[in-house]
This record gives structure tokens, sequence and C-alpha cells, in this order.
């Protein structure tokens, strides 16, 4: 069912909030005295935008019986990619803020995170809603005419 499914979501995701908060924590211990606001807050992207909508979704979800849809999980593993891009461009940039230099590249995480994000939420939403009152069964063909001594002949 569809709220166990977020039920496991959000328990990844506030592991992973735990580990970027130690190692951000861990970066900036031995950054000799250097300091940056994208590594000491890249813990907010999976906390703030994973572990809390998932969270809801799976309480909300738990009061109706919907199936995981597969328009729901192309949505869910959108909005994840999302929160992974925006996570690993502010461990970047804070990265190359406390090596004291800049990159022209870093840019584009912020550029294909936010769309991946509002993307696979509309996607996501979609999905839930439509996904869960009907299902879609596919059925084998009919052979009538099948005959299995012809495969040996």
């Amino acid at each position: 069912m569809c709220a166990d499914v977020f039920r496991r979501h959000w328990k990844i995701f506030a592991g992973v909030t735990v580990f970027v908060g130690i190692f951000s924590a861990i970066y900036e211990h031995y950054a000799r005295g250097v300091r940056s606001k994208p590594m000491i807050f890249a813990f907010q992207y999976p906390l703030v935008l994973g572990v809390i909508p998932v969270l809801l979704l799976s309480l909300i979800w738990a009061l109706r019986k919907v199936k995981y849809s597969s328009a729901a999980r192309a949505g869910a593993n959108l909005y994840y990619s999302g929160i992974a891009t925006l996570t690993m461009g502010s461990l970047s940039t804070g990265v190359v803020e406390i090596y004291g230099t800049t990159n022209r590249l870093l840019k584009y995480y912020w550029i294909v995170g936010w769309p991946l994000l509002g993307i696979g939420a509309i996607v996501l939403i979609v999905g839930l809603i439509n996904g869960g009152s009907r299902e879609v069964v596919a059925k084998a063909p009919e052979f009538d005419d099948y005959d299995e001594e012809d495969d040996y002949a």
C-alpha cells in the first residue's frame, strides 16, 4: 500500500538528514575556521523537502487504501532526485567555498534541482489522486487455437 511505501521513505530521508548533518559538521570542524552557509544548512533539503512532506503523505494516505501506482512511483522518483540534486549542490557549493574558490558549474545544481522537484511533486500528486481510483491489469492473450504438439513438430 501507498502508506507503507511512504513510511519507509521518510525513515530513509531521516537517515540521510542525520548523515548530511554529521558530514557537514565534520567538514566544518576540519575547515580551520572557514565557514560556509551552504555547507552548514545542507541538511535542510532532506529534512524540509524529504522527511516532513513524506511523513505527512504517509499519515494522510494511511487513512485511504490506495495502491502505489506507477505514475506515483515516477513522480516520487523525480521528486527524490530533485532533493538529492539540491543536497549535493549545497554540499558541493560548501566544499568549494571552504576551499576558497568559485566554480561556474555549481549553478546547474539549482537550475536542475528545483524543476525536478516541482515536476516530480506535480506528477506524484496526480499519480496519487488518479492512480488509486482504478487498477489497470494487463490481461494475458487467449490462445484458443493453440496446440502444444505443434511446438515439437
